[in-house]
């Protein structure tokens, strides 16, 4: 790899690293108001919900960092669903107003968490703690797509 793409490369890892880390800070340490894991639901499954989405954040992370350009652009596509998936549930709602069911499910989890935006009970804005991670989701799709851009061909 060019001295370039081995930065974009380093970078990417670094910022997929750092976003395992701060989801899974986010769904394990009490950070209140950042998060509120006391509103959890009781039937609420942790374990669940690390193997799901944090070894699929470490699949994304070790087809990356075998740096087969085929294989990376995998990741790439994991990550741009992720954030997709985080850009559908907080902002459309947050534009063109929430379901029943999503503004119920709002206030019993993320009502006393911190926000920066402003909302109204029929527009619910998204969190702190999501728009972090969000933010993070997109710093790393965009490193981990520059590493690719610049891969050659193994």
């Amino acid at each position: 790899m060019a001295v370039s793409a081995l930065r974009w490369f380093k970078a990417a890892l670094f910022l997929q690293v750092l976003l395992l880390g701060y989801w899974l800070a986010i769904e394990i340490l009490d950070l209140f108001p950042w998060n509120d894991l006391a509103s959890r639901p009781a039937d609420y499954d942790l374990r669940a919900s690390i193997v799901l989405n944090a070894l699929q954040m470490l699949v994304y992370m070790g087809i990356f960092a075998l740096g087969i350009r085929w294989l990376a652009t995998l990741s790439v596509a994991g990550y741009a669903a992720h954030l997709g998936v985080q850009l559908w549930t907080w902002w459309m709602p947050y534009s063109v107003g929430a379901s029943a069911d999503w503004r119920a499910s709002y206030a019993a989890s993320f009502a006393r968490t911190l926000k920066v935006l402003p909302a109204d009970r029929l527009h619910p804005a998204p969190d702190a703690q999501h728009l972090m991670l969000q933010l993070l989701t997109l710093a790393t799709l965009t490193a981990t797509g520059m590493a690719v851009l610049r891969m050659r061909h193994l």
